[in-house]
């Protein structure tokens, strides 16, 4: 919802598209800030090529583009050799340990006697979440922790039990809505099993399933 007051309206890459769509010039817009470029959707690319077709027809419409990782390079060359600003950042050191032939459940074992802080485990679905919650109960109640899940299926308060510190240690069990949707506090150790489940086009098919 938005009126004539409104400051900063913040939006999915898909409805971006659509505002286009009734608006190519964005009359009502003064700036548009495309966040986290490097990940990279069709939705993302095709608000990138509009905006910049707006920004040449009107002159006073600013496109900032945005990532912590993405090679600025091909998107300054796009917008023109529009001027690239840095910000540098802090790296943290990071101990990476891999565990062939574990679960992630098997992996809590070592993940939780590794440091104080909490636990993010990443799996591909809300089924492999509910497997390894249940096989990770007893190392759980071992160390004395909280089990928590975290995927777009839960209702809100469940996933906002996830995202509030808790009273214990927790073990969040997530899906990528994790990876680079949101930031949990207190997570100083992560279990991830290589897996996600991504929408993936058939063309044998004509449809698009998850894999």
């Amino acid at each position: 919802r938005f009126t004539a007051e409104t400051r900063v309206l913040l939006v999915t890459e898909g409805m971006l598209t659509n505002y286009l769509d009734d608006d190519p010039l964005l009359s009502d817009v003064s700036t548009v800030i495309l966040d986290e470029f490097h990940e990279r959707s069709l939705h993302t690319d095709l608000g990138l090529a509009l905006v910049a077709e707006a920004r040449r027809a009107r002159g006073d419409l600013r496109v900032v583009v945005m990532s912590a990782t993405m090679d600025p390079e091909p998107v300054q060359a796009y917008l023109d050799g529009c001027p690239v600003v840095q910000v540098p950042g802090v790296t943290h050191p990071l101990t990476i340990t891999y565990t062939p032939g574990q679960t992630v459940a098997q992996g809590l074992d070592h993940a939780l006697g590794a440091g104080p802080g909490d636990v993010l485990c990443f799996l591909p679905g809300a089924g492999e979440i509910d497997r390894t919650i249940r096989e990770a109960e007893h190392t759980a109640a071992r160390f004395e922790v909280d089990l928590l899940p975290l995927h777009g299926s839960l209702d809100a308060s469940a996933q906002d039990r996830a995202l509030q510190p808790g009273s214990r240690r927790r073990v969040i069990v997530a899906t990528n809505i994790a990876e680079t949707s949101l930031t949990i506090e207190g997570v100083r150790v992560v279990v991830d099993s290589g897996q996600a489940r991504r929408a993936r086009f058939d063309p044998s098919t004509g449809m698009s399933g998850l894999e």
